[in-house]
């Protein structure tokens, strides 16, 4: 097995449990690396540290999947893992027939998403190295869930950088072009093959969910980059008078529709255009709403675009806070681990000093547990949301 040692210093994050060991930290090969292969990472002592596997040629190079060293990386290390995994959404008691079942790093399972829509599943694999174990992960999965069919959606960014020869495709049985799910009492629509991500944002479900705490009989609504339609279904669903949802994707309209006549709204107003366009027009027309809901796309795929990123955030806290009505509420939510919480909370206070609107903070949300995240790993938390009342 390819031995690789990592430069002094190292070690340490990697005791701590960190399972990423980037390129420029390796000191040394006992051989040259093939790309795909289980590695035995060492300190520069020659001391274990753990297994995982490398691709050389990208900058994070190893992914560590064991810290044990009577625990190397197997394809029976993987069924586990899986079923640890599959154990633990058991034991959440989630509200709805869609879940995610394997969560990654939070799954000690790197390079690895699966979402289940009732009878159907959604894999992703982002590197090559946990494509290497493909046959494993998809037996595992028809013998715990017996699914009706299995989807493979692609990355196409991680297909590039990780030199994966992967296509979007039906990988087990049938996937029909849209499945119906439940949430709480909520249906959906979902489009597996064309749907964002693997077809819906499951890990908003908390989010969905508290929002009904805030509307009031009769309130009017706004849902803003509403995808297809959960915010906006959730607040019709708690009583609103007027909802509006808001995004620029014709498709995405197209299933909140048809989402709303599935759970018998009629009355809900979709608008497509370009959510700072419409904001401003809103403030122009002195518009007012009781609960605003902002939840835009990543802004922030690396670190460099974080600048960038947070004068777009501030924009829209600054749109925002100005349609809000007096004792109305406002959430904002980042879906990328390099916008923080706190960077949240520090434009939505820029923001207040500019429109000179008195803020409350009244609740913070992340991703629903079946998106878990280790506390040693920082970069498993990617999605927040901070909820204020417009004093």
């Amino acid at each position: 097995m390819l031995q690789v040692r990592v430069k002094p210093g190292v070690e340490d994050r990697i005791r701590g449990f960190f399972p990423w060991v980037y390129r420029s930290e390796i000191a040394s090969f006992s051989r040259k690396p093939k790309k795909g292969e289980i590695v035995v990472v060492r300190d520069v002592n020659g001391k274990f540290l753990g297994y995982g596997y490398i691709n050389p040629e990208v900058n994070i190079a190893i992914r560590i999947l064991s810290f044990d060293k009577n625990e190397p990386v197997t394809p029976e290390l993987i069924r586990k893992r899986i079923k640890q995994a599959y154990e633990y959404r058991k034991r959440l008691y989630i509200n709805s027939n869609a879940y995610r079942l394997v969560h990654s790093e939070g799954d000690l399972l790197p390079g690895l998403i699966v979402d289940v829509y009732g009878s159907y599943l959604a894999v992703e694999f982002t590197t090559y190295g946990m494509n290497q174990f493909r046959e494993v992960i998809l037996d595992t999965l028809v013998e715990l869930l017996r699914p009706k069919g299995i989807y493979e959606k692609v990355n196409e960014i991680a297909k590039r950088v990780e030199g994966l020869d992967v296509e979007e495709r039906v990988i087990y049985g049938e996937v029909p072009e849209e499945v119906i799910i439940w949430e709480h009492d909520l249906k959906y629509y979902i489009n597996i093959p064309q749907g964002q991500k693997t077809g819906f944002f499951l890990d908003q479900r908390n989010a969905r969910k508290f929002v009904r705490n805030l509307v009031e009989p009769g309130d009017r609504c706004l849902d803003v980059f509403c995808h297809t339609g959960g915010f906006a279904l959730n607040m019709k669903r708690a009583g609103a008078g007027e909802v509006i949802g808001v995004d620029i994707s014709e498709l995405a309209l197209k299933e909140a529709e048809k989402n709303a006549r599935l759970n018998g709204f009629t009355d809900i107003k979709w608008v497509k255009a370009n959510a700072f366009d419409y904001l401003r027009e809103l403030d122009k027309k002195g518009e007012k709403f009781d609960v605003i809901i902002i939840d835009p796309p990543s802004f922030a795929k690396n670190r460099a675009a974080v600048p960038n990123a947070l004068r777009g955030y501030k924009e829209l806290c600054v749109r925002g806070l100005k349609i809000a009505k007096s004792g109305g509420y406002l959430a904002i939510f980042s879906c990328s681990f390099h916008i923080t919480e706190q960077h949240l909370l520090d434009v939505l206070l820029q923001a207040s000093y500019d429109v000179r609107r008195q803020v409350r903070v009244i609740a913070k949300t992340f991703q629903d547990l079946d998106h878990p995240w280790i506390l040693q790993m920082p970069n498993t938390l990617y999605l927040k949301g901070v909820w204020v009342e417009v004093v």
